[in-house]
């Protein structure tokens, strides 16, 4: 077995017996209006037309594959895990958005799409897990000329995030690896023209606050005041750029 099939098990492995466990840690990170900031600008650059085919890839339990699909988009999801789309189906069937969306179980570094399938591609969170090569050898295939396509990635040097995950090695996968500014725009500079953004830098504090009994409603305040501080922090400060949580590159795919 090659190196990257034996990732490529212990990640479906790993998603099928364990993900059930990240739910309530996902439901609180990303619930809205948490990452509206990173989701909203990444799905308006992507234009998409109503009616038109949009491959979400690494499609999880399905929060932007509803997204897309409530805009009008004909969905393809993709995830390597059954049980991962089985819960971004129940998502969407319980939303009313089933009939524009369709689930395929497939590994992203090996997609099961004609060349020029797709003008549109989603993704978050999805990039880490991946071998950027392969990935991106897949993703240009499958891509039109001109094609848009946005990954918004956890990044690897935040203070209080790298210290979570040394304590938490049980609720992600032992193989994925969270990008730095530089991995991260190098992938996205070899489809032509992008668009990179970093977020999330003291706004992650504000989470405690969701813990709280009838805490939402603070946290929500207190978020969206620290994400002002963010963006003024890091778009003046430059050394600051590598501690932000997440990254976020806006592509088009050059002819």
């Amino acid at each position: 077995m090659s190196d990257r099939s034996a990732v490529i098990k212990r990640e479906l492995e790993w998603h099928e017996r364990d993900a059930h466990r990240r739910v309530p840690l996902d439901e609180l990170i990303y619930d809205p209006p948490a990452f509206d900031s990173v989701v909203k600008p990444a799905i308006a650059y992507l234009g998409a037309r109503p009616g038109e085919r949009v491959l979400d890839i690494g499609c999880g339990e399905g929060k932007e594959t509803y997204e897309l699909a409530a805009r009008g988009s004909c969905v393809v999801s993709i995830d390597l895990s059954y049980q991962q789309l089985s819960r971004a189906q129940q998502r969407v069937l319980e939303n009313g958005y089933h009939a524009g969306v369709s689930f395929v179980q497939a590994n992203a570094e090996a997609l099961p799409f004609a060349r020029g399938t797709f003008r549109i591609v989603y993704g978050k969170a999805i990039v880490h897990h991946l071998d950027g090569d392969l990935f991106y050898e897949e993703l240009d295939r499958v891509m039109a000329d001109e094609g848009r396509a946005t990954f918004a990635e956890p990044m690897d040097r935040h203070p209080l995030v790298w210290l979570f995950r040394r304590f938490t090695p049980r609720l992600r996968t032992e193989d994925e690896h969270p990008m730095g500014v530089v991995e991260l725009e190098q992938f996205a500079r070899r489809f032509g023209t992008y668009e990179m953004s970093v977020h999330f830098l003291l706004s992650p504090l504000a989470y405690v606050l969701r813990l709280l009994p009838r805490g939402e409603g603070m946290f929500r305040k207190a978020h969206a005041f620290m994400q002002g501080v963010d963006n003024f922090l890091l778009k003046r400060v430059s050394m600051l750029r590598g501690l932000a949580w997440y990254g976020l590159v806006m592509l088009r795919k050059d002819p």
